[in-house]
């Protein structure tokens, strides 16, 4: 990291330590909308959060992916429910990739400024069609939508008599009906959007969205990284911080040597997602990049949940339970390792895309 990138990162976690504390999390997972606004506009007027890596002609910061997975990082630390990684990682990306720059114009400022919050459909059962008045329209049903109840903006990956569109919605429309979805981390919410003969607009070039939805994704994965790189860090900092402090037979746990050995492990786990992350390179083509986003993801989603495990079993039954911090780290690392299809999946994709490339 350059000594910009560390300043950017130590004022980003003053910050974030102070509008997201273990009881403003707690407090949110409970309320309906599940993230608090004048915090998500703070994170936008006073950090610039959203648009990191918006280019500056739309009004963002002009930063490339270095500084935006930074910042998922330190959001995973302290276990940030809002739709960042939504409208960032996701709706920001698709808009700028796709090319149409009416959107870019309309949508990017937007999205940099806080007044925009994007969730993106990219699964489901989702079909495409010219409407009769020219516009277009969207059916069907898309699960594991991540924040959609948060979002003024959904972008819909549809197929469609072209190939694969994407079409944008206002879910305030006739016809979209957003279902939350129970989930075991109610830091991150997700929804079951259905959409019933939705008026849409298609961006981009007809039918040549695929390759750029999958360019997207696959930079999705590796922001989920660094926000597991970065959840994996703190929990073994409380583990450790336990370790020492808690004492049975008369001394500190953590001068066992079982205790030792368990935290040395974790210690290299979470120093080698951090060297993945830190590894990624923005300037590989799509396949070269692919490769790289599953073998990150695969790892880093592996270990998440080996260090909060630890965790779990460093801190004795406590851990187990829900009033404990540690015992949200563990819902997050088993909900963001399953999120976008597991490591073994990854796996079986890398192995897909090697023998490809051969």
């Amino acid at each position: 990291m350059t000594d910009d990138q560390d300043d950017f990162r130590h004022s980003l976690r003053r910050f974030l330590t102070k509008v997201s504390p273990e009881s403003e999390v707690r407090r949110l997972m409970t309320d309906p909308v599940g993230f608090d606004p004048a915090t998500w506009h703070r994170m936008a007027d006073e950090l610039g959060l959203p648009g990191v890596a918006i280019p500056e002609a739309y009004g963002g910061q002009g930063f490339g992916g270095a500084e935006s997975r930074l910042v998922f990082e330190e959001l995973g630390r302290v276990l940030y429910g809002g739709p960042y990684f939504a409208t960032v990682a996701l709706g920001a990306e698709l808009v700028l990739r796709l090319g149409d720059e009416r959107a870019r114009a309309g949508w990017l400022p937007r999205i940099a400024d806080g007044s925009l919050r994007t969730a993106v459909a990219l699964r489901g059962d989702l079909r495409g069609r010219a409407g009769a008045d020219g516009a277009w329209v969207v059916d069907g049903t898309a699960p594991h939508v991540v924040d959609a109840g948060a979002a003024s903006l959904l972008l819909v990956v549809a197929g469609t008599a072209d190939g694969v569109d994407v079409l944008a919605v206002d879910p305030a429309e006739a016809g979209v009906t957003v279902q939350p979805s129970p989930v075991l981390d109610p830091t991150r919410r997700q929804a079951v959007v259905r959409f019933d003969n939705v008026r849409a607009r298609r961006l981009g070039r007809p039918g040549q969205s695929a390759a750029v939805v999958a360019r997207v994704r696959d930079q999705a994965l590796v922001a989920l990284a660094a926000e597991q790189a970065g959840g994996a860090a703190r929990a073994l900092e409380l583990t450790v911080e336990h370790a020492l402090t808690r004492e049975q037979f008369g001394r500190p746990v953590g001068g066992f040597q079982a205790v030792k050995h368990l935290c040395a492990e974790r210690l290299l786990d979470v120093e080698s997602m951090r060297s993945l992350v830190l590894a990624v390179d923005d300037t590989l083509d799509d396949d070269a990049f692919a490769v790289q986003a599953r073998t990150v993801r695969a790892f880093c989603s592996a270990a998440y949940f080996r260090v909060t495990a630890t965790a779990v079993q460093v801190h004795g039954g406590i851990g187990f339970t829900w009033e404990h911090p540690i015992g949200l780290y563990f819902k997050r690392a088993k909900s963001s390792e399953l999120l976008f299809d597991g490591p073994a999946t990854q796996r079986e994709d890398l192995a897909d895309l090697l023998l490809a490339a051969r």
